[in-house]
């Protein structure tokens, strides 16, 4: 996408398996989708080829569509966001990074395609029958229950850390973690009760 090959960077994720969960390529693959359907009119695009590449990118990082959809509430909350760098995949910390990285500002500089996901992120939180096709459902958008997931796992990881230092070992090769994950969870907590108390996922 940088050099300026949408043709190359469509082969690229037509050949990623389903459960690829980098943010990088799942939400970039669908800006570039939405340009050339709804800017562009190319022939092959169109909204339905567009809405499948953004199920595939909410099912890989959930994270990543709420803080794109909803970037003002966002951007009012979190903090120390520059912290984050080189995030492993299907995390929080790569939703943060990519939400805060150059390609936030093509999101924001396309017209229109902030305002389609969260369109289809509030029509679908609102819809009381699920897509039979395979398509984008309530449960893809569920975030509360994978963010626990994620606490628990961060937490596991810092107390076999601990375990290990007070035995003389070195955790996580000596290096103190370089993000709090505890910290960006309850921003991201934060963020999603003002939404929803301002009456934002409702139609």
């Amino acid at each position: 996408l940088e050099a300026n090959r949408p043709d190359s960077a469509r082969r690229l994720w037509e050949k990623l398996p389903s459960n690829y969960s980098s943010v990088w390529i799942r939400y970039s693959a669908v800006l570039l989708e939405f340009v050339s359907w709804k800017i562009l009119e190319e022939e092959g695009s169109s909204e339905e080829s567009t809405k499948e590449l953004l199920t595939q990118a909410i099912r890989s990082n959930v994270f990543c569509a709420y803080y794109m959809a909803f970037n003002e509430t966002f951007h009012q909350v979190m903090e120390y966001t520059d912290e984050v760098e080189d995030a492993e995949d299907g995390t929080l910390e790569q939703a943060i990074e990519y939400c805060n990285s150059e390609q936030m500002g093509s999101w924001l500089g396309t017209e229109g395609a902030v305002e389609w996901v969260r369109s289809i992120i509030i029509k679908t939180l609102n819809s009381k029958e699920e897509d039979p096709e395979g398509g984008l459902m309530r449960s893809d958008l569920e975030w509360e229950t994978k963010l626990e997931t994620l606490e628990s796992d961060f937490e596991k990881t810092r107390s076999s850390d601990r375990d290990i230092e007070e035995n003389g070992g070195r955790g996580d090769d000596g290096e103190e973690d370089e993000v709090d994950l505890q910290m960006f969870a309850g921003m991201v907590r934060t963020s999603m009760e003002m939404l929803a108390d301002a009456g934002e996922f409702r139609l």
